[in-house]
């Protein structure tokens, strides 16, 4: 083959490949990337209500890294800079993520919109709770304030690109009907249970405590870190006997060792009830979510409260 064919037939080559990468980018449902909303989330609920109600439309960042504990993490001067770029934030509050007080003193750029949650929760007549005349923090673990955190959510990609005000409402109603469907489970699932009280590793869970009918003894306070003293520890291991408790609950970002302490102390078990403040890397891998965790959750509550 001559060298003029040859460059003919790369030419005609070329032509392909470019009309069927054009037509493809051009019948592709997904926006480019540069035309995606940029949301910075705090850490994995908020990421995850962001992703699945903003769909194609966004491009979703965790400040979190998986495994992370959201009570003592400190984002990297590049976090910040990233962060000041995106067209949203969505953190918790209620003193949460104690770099927040920092951040708002700091001189980088602040997004042009943010999303206090747990404020927004109050503005709109949620039911927080107090601990230490302080808000509890943990709102996420409550499916019914979950549910008014996707709204929120909802109406804050609404506010930032109200072009696509169709997609982020469908969304959001689908995900509101899976949370709907987790909350008749958690009542079903725990409407007729034996025992009553279970033991967590930190004060997280007074919210689904509350919605459900439970109680809850916390081995930590309302941060993992906070270790109870050798006279509180006696004083749980006391409940743990007088209530005939048979399982201690730990978690899967923090140490284990209180619980398991305790468990063999009072020759129980362990079982993990999970805060969902961040996912460990191997929960990431088996694409565990906000459901299927929180599932996981709903069956180790059964088991430790004796339910039928």
């Amino acid at each position: 083959m001559n060298r003029s064919k040859v460059i003919i037939l790369a030419t005609v080559l070329l032509l392909i490949i470019g009309g069927a990468l054009f037509f493809s980018t051009r019948n592709s449902k997904e926006p480019a990337p540069s035309n995606k909303i940029q949301v910075t989330a705090s850490f994995y609920p908020l990421a995850y209500i962001a992703s699945e109600v903003g769909g194609l439309r966004v491009s979703v960042r965790d400040l979190l890294p998986p495994g992370g504990e959201p009570h003592d993490f400190e984002p990297s001067p590049r976090d910040f800079a990233l962060l000041s770029k995106s067209d949203l934030l969505i953190y918790n509050g209620a003193s949460f993520e104690p770099w927040v007080d920092k951040w708002t003193k700091s001189s980088f750029e602040r997004p042009k919109n943010v999303v206090a949650m747990v404020n927004e929760l109050g503005k709109r007549g949620a039911p927080l709770m107090m601990r230490g005349g302080a808000v509890d923090p943990h709102v996420w673990l409550d499916p019914l304030l979950f549910e008014q955190e996707i709204n929120i959510v909802r109406d804050a990609l609404i506010a930032v690109d109200p072009v696509h005000t169709d997609e982020y409402r469908a969304n959001a109603n689908t995900l509101l009907a899976r949370v709907s469907d987790l909350d008749q489970r958690f009542r079903e699932g725990l409407r007729s249970c034996a025992d009553n009280t279970i033991i967590a590793s930190h004060d997280a869970f007074g919210y689904i405590a509350r919605e459900y009918h439970f109680s809850v003894i916390s081995i930590a306070g309302i941060s993992p870190d906070e270790e109870p003293s050798p006279k509180v520890l006696a004083s749980i291991v006391e409940a743990v006997r007088a209530k005939n408790i048979k399982y201690i609950f730990f978690e899967t970002t923090v140490s284990p060792k209180l619980s398991e302490a305790i468990a063999r102390e009072v020759k129980g078990k362990t079982l993990v009830l999970n805060p969902l403040e961040s996912l460990t890397t191997d929960e990431v891998q088996s694409k565990e979510d906000y459901l299927s965790i929180m599932t996981m959750n709903l069956k180790n509550l059964r088991t430790a409260l004796s339910c039928n």
